[in-house]
Protein backbone atom coordinates (compact mmCIF):
# COMPACT_ATOMS: atom_id res chain seq x y z
CA UNK A 1 0.00 0.00 0.00
CA UNK A 2 1.25 3.60 -0.59
CA UNK A 3 -1.19 4.98 1.64
CA UNK A 4 -0.04 6.92 4.85
CA UNK A 5 -1.53 4.88 7.51
CA UNK A 6 -0.59 5.43 11.54
CA UNK A 7 -2.17 2.98 14.08
CA UNK A 8 -3.02 4.55 17.08
CA UNK A 9 -3.38 2.44 20.32
CA UNK A 10 -4.20 3.69 23.66
CA UNK A 11 -2.61 1.20 26.94
CA UNK A 12 -3.50 1.33 30.05
CA UNK A 13 -1.51 -1.97 31.13
CA UNK A 14 -0.93 -5.22 30.89
CA UNK A 15 2.22 -6.52 29.11
CA UNK A 16 0.91 -9.71 27.78
CA UNK A 17 -1.60 -8.46 25.92
CA UNK A 18 0.22 -5.65 24.28
CA UNK A 19 3.03 -7.66 23.20
CA UNK A 20 1.11 -10.13 21.71
CA UNK A 21 -0.55 -7.01 19.74
CA UNK A 22 2.27 -5.68 18.67
CA UNK A 23 3.55 -8.75 17.60
CA UNK A 24 0.38 -9.55 15.29
CA UNK A 25 0.57 -6.40 13.82
CA UNK A 26 4.15 -6.41 13.05
CA UNK A 27 3.11 -10.04 11.20
CA UNK A 28 0.57 -8.92 9.75
CA UNK A 29 0.38 -5.58 8.37
CA UNK A 30 2.72 -3.91 5.62
CA UNK A 31 3.56 -0.05 5.46
CA UNK A 32 2.38 1.89 8.30
CA UNK A 33 3.64 3.23 11.45
CA UNK A 34 2.66 3.02 15.06
CA UNK A 35 1.87 4.96 18.01
CA UNK A 36 1.08 4.11 21.91
CA UNK A 37 -0.10 6.04 24.42
CA UNK A 38 1.04 4.30 27.15
CA UNK A 39 -2.30 6.02 29.93
CA UNK A 40 -1.46 6.05 33.36
CA UNK A 41 0.53 2.77 33.09
CA UNK A 42 1.91 1.28 36.53
CA UNK A 43 3.70 -1.67 35.04
CA UNK A 44 6.61 -2.70 32.67
CA UNK A 45 4.61 -2.14 29.40
CA UNK A 46 7.42 0.79 28.83
CA UNK A 47 10.18 -1.13 28.69
CA UNK A 48 9.32 -3.72 27.19
CA UNK A 49 8.24 -1.55 23.79
CA UNK A 50 11.25 -0.06 23.78
CA UNK A 51 13.10 -3.53 24.09
CA UNK A 52 11.08 -5.16 21.74
CA UNK A 53 8.96 -2.90 19.34
CA UNK A 54 11.77 -0.18 18.47
CA UNK A 55 9.75 0.90 15.62
CA UNK A 56 6.75 2.44 17.94
CA UNK A 57 6.31 6.25 18.86
CA UNK A 58 5.31 6.38 22.53
CA UNK A 59 3.42 8.93 24.51
CA UNK A 60 2.82 8.93 28.31
CA UNK A 61 0.42 10.38 30.50
CA UNK A 62 0.92 9.17 34.03
CA UNK A 63 -2.41 10.33 35.07
CA UNK A 64 -5.69 7.77 33.45
CA UNK A 65 -7.35 10.14 31.42
CA UNK A 66 -10.91 8.74 29.66
CA UNK A 67 -10.90 6.47 26.78
CA UNK A 68 -12.35 9.93 24.79
CA UNK A 69 -9.74 12.20 25.76
CA UNK A 70 -7.12 9.50 25.36
CA UNK A 71 -7.83 9.11 21.73
CA UNK A 72 -8.05 12.38 20.92
CA UNK A 73 -4.75 13.10 22.13
CA UNK A 74 -2.89 10.21 19.96
CA UNK A 75 -4.88 11.84 17.16
CA UNK A 76 -3.62 15.26 17.73
CA UNK A 77 -0.43 14.34 17.99
CA UNK A 78 -0.10 11.81 14.71
CA UNK A 79 1.69 12.95 11.84
CA UNK A 80 -0.78 15.37 9.80
CA UNK A 81 1.07 13.73 6.81
CA UNK A 82 -1.19 10.32 7.34
CA UNK A 83 -4.20 9.78 5.27
CA UNK A 84 -5.66 6.99 7.49
CA UNK A 85 -5.52 5.99 11.28
CA UNK A 86 -6.29 3.39 12.99
CA UNK A 87 -7.79 3.28 16.16
CA UNK A 88 -7.23 -0.34 17.91
CA UNK A 89 -7.56 -1.58 21.85
CA UNK A 90 -4.86 -3.30 23.28
CA UNK A 91 -6.12 -6.63 23.58
CA UNK A 92 -6.77 -7.48 19.94
CA UNK A 93 -4.56 -9.28 17.72
CA UNK A 94 -5.10 -8.51 13.91
CA UNK A 95 -5.57 -11.37 11.30
CA UNK A 96 -3.76 -11.58 7.65
CA UNK A 97 -4.36 -8.22 5.33
CA UNK A 98 -6.89 -6.64 8.18
CA UNK A 99 -5.93 -3.47 6.77
CA UNK A 100 -5.54 -3.77 3.14
CA UNK A 101 -9.29 -5.13 2.96
CA UNK A 102 -9.99 -2.16 4.97
CA UNK A 103 -8.66 0.12 2.73
CA UNK A 104 -10.19 -1.65 -0.66
CA UNK A 105 -13.83 -1.15 0.90
CA UNK A 106 -12.33 2.85 1.83
CA UNK A 107 -11.93 2.98 -1.38
CA UNK A 108 -14.62 1.30 -3.30
CA UNK A 109 -17.61 3.38 -1.78
CA UNK A 110 -17.23 7.53 -3.16
CA UNK A 111 -18.75 8.56 0.59
CA UNK A 112 -16.95 6.20 2.89
CA UNK A 113 -15.08 7.50 5.62
CA UNK A 114 -14.46 5.11 7.86
CA UNK A 115 -14.48 0.62 8.10
CA UNK A 116 -15.00 -1.84 10.83
CA UNK A 117 -13.39 -5.22 9.85
CA UNK A 118 -15.20 -8.26 11.56
CA UNK A 119 -14.43 -8.55 15.13
CA UNK A 120 -14.34 -11.84 16.65
CA UNK A 121 -13.81 -13.85 20.04
CA UNK A 122 -10.16 -13.76 20.72
CA UNK A 123 -11.06 -17.23 23.04
CA UNK A 124 -13.93 -18.82 20.94
CA UNK A 125 -12.37 -17.78 17.46
CA UNK A 126 -15.99 -19.32 15.55
CA UNK A 127 -17.97 -16.73 17.63
CA UNK A 128 -18.62 -13.23 17.09
CA UNK A 129 -16.88 -10.82 19.84
CA UNK A 130 -19.57 -8.48 22.14
CA UNK A 131 -18.16 -5.18 21.16
CA UNK A 132 -18.78 -4.64 17.29
CA UNK A 133 -19.41 -8.22 15.66
CA UNK A 134 -19.87 -7.18 11.99
CA UNK A 135 -21.34 -3.81 12.48
CA UNK A 136 -23.47 -1.51 14.62
CA UNK A 137 -27.08 -0.45 13.66
CA UNK A 138 -29.33 1.10 16.61
CA UNK A 139 -33.24 2.03 17.41
CA UNK A 140 -34.49 4.87 17.41
CA UNK A 141 -34.67 4.88 20.99
CA UNK A 142 -30.72 5.11 20.92
CA UNK A 143 -29.96 1.51 21.77
CA UNK A 144 -27.15 -0.21 20.28
CA UNK A 145 -26.81 -3.49 18.11
CA UNK A 146 -24.37 -5.51 15.73
CA UNK A 147 -24.90 -7.96 13.21
CA UNK A 148 -23.97 -11.04 15.24
CA UNK A 149 -24.69 -9.66 18.80
CA UNK A 150 -28.00 -8.23 20.38
CA UNK A 151 -27.84 -7.77 24.02
CA UNK A 152 -25.43 -10.30 25.60
CA UNK A 153 -26.57 -12.87 22.38
CA UNK A 154 -23.57 -13.62 20.83
CA UNK A 155 -24.12 -16.00 17.26
CA UNK A 156 -21.59 -17.73 15.88
CA UNK A 157 -19.40 -16.93 12.95
CA UNK A 158 -20.60 -18.92 9.84
CA UNK A 159 -20.49 -16.44 6.64
CA UNK A 160 -23.77 -15.09 7.60
CA UNK A 161 -22.21 -11.50 7.33
CA UNK A 162 -19.92 -12.24 4.63
CA UNK A 163 -21.21 -9.44 2.97
CA UNK A 164 -19.79 -5.69 2.73
CA UNK A 165 -22.51 -3.61 4.01
CA UNK A 166 -22.89 0.11 5.27
CA UNK A 167 -23.33 0.18 8.94
CA UNK A 168 -24.87 2.96 11.06
CA UNK A 169 -22.07 3.39 13.45
CA UNK A 170 -18.27 1.12 14.32
CA UNK A 171 -16.76 -0.35 16.92
CA UNK A 172 -13.66 1.33 18.73
CA UNK A 173 -12.45 -1.57 18.98
CA UNK A 174 -11.25 -1.51 15.46
CA UNK A 175 -12.08 1.71 12.89
CA UNK A 176 -10.26 2.57 9.69
CA UNK A 177 -11.00 6.39 9.35
CA UNK A 178 -9.76 9.25 7.13
CA UNK A 179 -7.64 11.37 9.67
CA UNK A 180 -8.63 14.72 8.61
CA UNK A 181 -12.29 13.71 8.54
CA UNK A 182 -12.12 12.39 12.04
CA UNK A 183 -10.75 16.06 12.96
CA UNK A 184 -13.16 18.01 11.03
CA UNK A 185 -16.00 15.89 12.40
CA UNK A 186 -15.18 16.88 16.06
CA UNK A 187 -13.43 13.81 17.10
CA UNK A 188 -14.51 11.89 20.02
CA UNK A 189 -16.68 14.14 22.08
CA UNK A 190 -14.49 13.84 25.90
CA UNK A 191 -17.49 14.66 28.12
CA UNK A 192 -18.77 10.97 27.49
CA UNK A 193 -15.29 9.85 28.87
CA UNK A 194 -16.11 6.17 27.87
CA UNK A 195 -18.55 4.63 26.63
CA UNK A 196 -20.88 5.09 23.04
CA UNK A 197 -18.53 7.53 22.23
CA UNK A 198 -17.88 6.27 18.92
CA UNK A 199 -21.90 5.99 18.41
CA UNK A 200 -22.30 9.81 18.78
CA UNK A 201 -19.20 10.43 16.44
CA UNK A 202 -20.77 8.00 13.75
CA UNK A 203 -24.28 9.06 13.85
CA UNK A 204 -22.77 12.72 13.15
CA UNK A 205 -21.06 11.30 10.52
CA UNK A 206 -24.20 9.97 8.71
CA UNK A 207 -25.86 13.32 9.54
CA UNK A 208 -23.10 14.62 7.64
CA UNK A 209 -24.17 12.70 4.38
CA UNK A 210 -20.52 10.64 4.72
CA UNK A 211 -20.27 6.64 5.01
CA UNK A 212 -18.78 4.19 7.51
CA UNK A 213 -18.53 0.28 6.18
CA UNK A 214 -18.08 -3.38 7.53
CA UNK A 215 -15.45 -5.16 5.77
CA UNK A 216 -15.87 -8.91 6.07
CA UNK A 217 -12.57 -10.30 5.00
CA UNK A 218 -10.84 -7.97 7.61
CA UNK A 219 -10.87 -9.93 11.04
CA UNK A 220 -9.74 -9.48 14.14
CA UNK A 221 -9.61 -11.00 17.37
CA UNK A 222 -10.65 -9.14 21.07
CA UNK A 223 -10.39 -10.50 24.36
CA UNK A 224 -13.20 -7.94 25.92
CA UNK A 225 -13.60 -6.51 28.60
CA UNK A 226 -9.06 -6.50 29.70
CA UNK A 227 -8.60 -2.61 30.40
CA UNK A 228 -11.61 -2.41 32.30
CA UNK A 229 -12.26 -4.86 34.97
CA UNK A 230 -16.56 -5.17 34.29
CA UNK A 231 -16.88 -6.92 38.12
CA UNK A 232 -15.63 -3.99 40.02
CA UNK A 233 -16.74 -1.22 37.93
CA UNK A 234 -20.28 -2.83 36.75
CA UNK A 235 -22.33 0.28 38.24
CA UNK A 236 -19.61 2.68 36.89
CA UNK A 237 -20.12 1.28 33.03
CA UNK A 238 -23.68 0.93 33.46
CA UNK A 239 -23.24 4.80 34.27
CA UNK A 240 -21.68 5.92 31.65
CA UNK A 241 -23.76 3.50 28.94
CA UNK A 242 -27.42 5.08 29.87
CA UNK A 243 -26.26 8.83 30.45
CA UNK A 244 -23.81 8.17 27.01
CA UNK A 245 -26.79 6.80 24.85
CA UNK A 246 -29.36 9.68 26.53
CA UNK A 247 -26.65 12.44 25.50
CA UNK A 248 -26.43 11.36 21.81
CA UNK A 249 -30.18 11.79 21.33
CA UNK A 250 -30.16 14.99 22.60
CA UNK A 251 -27.06 15.92 20.62
CA UNK A 252 -28.02 14.56 17.42
CA UNK A 253 -31.34 14.12 16.90
CA UNK A 254 -34.13 17.03 15.66
CA UNK A 255 -36.20 18.96 17.94
CA UNK A 256 -39.33 17.07 17.07
CA UNK A 257 -37.76 13.83 16.93
CA UNK A 258 -36.70 14.60 20.57
CA UNK A 259 -40.51 15.73 21.29
CA UNK A 260 -41.17 12.56 20.15
CA UNK A 261 -38.19 9.96 21.44
CA UNK A 262 -36.83 11.16 24.40
CA UNK A 263 -40.02 10.40 26.85
CA UNK A 264 -40.24 6.56 25.54
CA UNK A 265 -36.64 6.35 25.72
CA UNK A 266 -36.95 7.69 29.59
CA UNK A 267 -40.09 5.22 30.11
CA UNK A 268 -38.13 2.34 28.94
CA UNK A 269 -34.93 3.00 30.71
CA UNK A 270 -37.38 3.45 33.67
CA UNK A 271 -38.10 -0.23 33.22
CA UNK A 272 -35.26 -1.48 32.71
CA UNK A 273 -33.99 0.14 36.42
CA UNK A 274 -36.96 -1.18 38.08
CA UNK A 275 -36.47 -4.55 36.08
CA UNK A 276 -32.66 -4.99 37.01
CA UNK A 277 -32.44 -2.46 40.05
CA UNK A 278 -29.12 -3.76 41.42
CA UNK A 279 -27.62 -3.13 38.44
CA UNK A 280 -29.42 -0.32 36.80
CA UNK A 281 -31.21 1.53 39.23
CA UNK A 282 -28.69 3.96 40.75
CA UNK A 283 -27.08 4.46 37.03
CA UNK A 284 -29.94 5.51 35.93
CA UNK A 285 -30.78 7.40 38.56
CA UNK A 286 -27.30 9.45 38.58
CA UNK A 287 -27.79 9.61 34.71
CA UNK A 288 -31.42 11.76 34.78
CA UNK A 289 -30.00 14.05 37.97
CA UNK A 290 -26.57 14.43 36.14
CA UNK A 291 -27.40 15.26 32.06
CA UNK A 292 -29.70 18.49 32.61
CA UNK A 293 -26.51 20.31 34.28
CA UNK A 294 -24.34 18.66 31.55
CA UNK A 295 -26.45 19.61 29.07
CA UNK A 296 -26.83 23.27 30.20
CA UNK A 297 -23.07 23.57 30.88
CA UNK A 298 -21.81 21.71 27.82
CA UNK A 299 -24.25 19.99 25.61
CA UNK A 300 -26.19 22.58 23.88
CA UNK A 301 -23.58 24.38 22.53
CA UNK A 302 -22.75 20.77 20.28
CA UNK A 303 -26.14 20.58 19.90
CA UNK A 304 -26.31 23.42 18.28
CA UNK A 305 -23.35 23.16 16.24
CA UNK A 306 -24.24 19.47 14.99
CA UNK A 307 -27.77 20.94 13.98
CA UNK A 308 -26.54 23.92 11.91
CA UNK A 309 -24.29 21.93 9.77
CA UNK A 310 -26.37 18.84 9.46
CA UNK A 311 -27.06 17.83 5.83
CA UNK A 312 -29.33 15.03 6.27
CA UNK A 313 -32.55 15.37 8.01
CA UNK A 314 -34.11 12.56 10.53
CA UNK A 315 -36.68 10.90 8.19
CA UNK A 316 -33.17 9.82 6.32
CA UNK A 317 -31.46 8.81 9.11
CA UNK A 318 -34.11 6.93 10.53
CA UNK A 319 -34.46 4.64 7.50
CA UNK A 320 -31.34 2.88 8.68
CA UNK A 321 -32.79 2.39 12.02
CA UNK A 322 -34.47 -0.46 13.86
CA UNK A 323 -38.03 1.31 14.27
CA UNK A 324 -39.32 -0.68 16.81
CA UNK A 325 -37.68 -1.13 20.17
CA UNK A 326 -34.60 -4.02 20.29
CA UNK A 327 -35.12 -3.98 23.90
CA UNK A 328 -38.99 -4.86 23.58
CA UNK A 329 -38.20 -7.33 20.80
CA UNK A 330 -34.94 -9.06 22.41
CA UNK A 331 -36.77 -9.73 25.73
CA UNK A 332 -40.54 -9.54 24.92
CA UNK A 333 -40.18 -11.57 21.47
CA UNK A 334 -37.31 -13.83 21.71
CA UNK A 335 -35.41 -12.13 18.72
CA UNK A 336 -31.82 -13.03 19.26
CA UNK A 337 -30.13 -12.55 15.78
CA UNK A 338 -30.07 -9.73 13.83
CA UNK A 339 -31.92 -11.19 10.73
CA UNK A 340 -34.95 -11.29 12.67
CA UNK A 341 -35.15 -7.51 13.12
CA UNK A 342 -36.14 -5.11 10.61
CA UNK A 343 -34.37 -1.92 9.73
CA UNK A 344 -35.91 0.84 8.01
Amino acid sequence: MNEKIEILIVHCGGEGVIKNCLQSIKKNTKDYSIMVLLNGCRDKSEELIKKSFKEVKLLKSEKLIGFSQAVNFLVKNSSKKSEYIVLLNNDVEVGKNWLEEMIKTMKKHKNCVGCQPKIKSYYKRDEFEYAGAAGGFIDVYGFPFCRGRIFNSVEKDIGQYDDEKRIFWGCGVCLLVKRDFFIKNGMFDEDFYMYAEETDFWWRTNLNGKEIWFTPKSEIYHIGSFSVNSSKINLKKEYWTTRNHILILLKNYSILSIIKILPQKIFLETISALRFPKIKGIPFARSIFSIPILYITKIHKKRRFIQKNRRVNDKDIVKMMDHRSIALEYFLEGKDKFDQIKIG
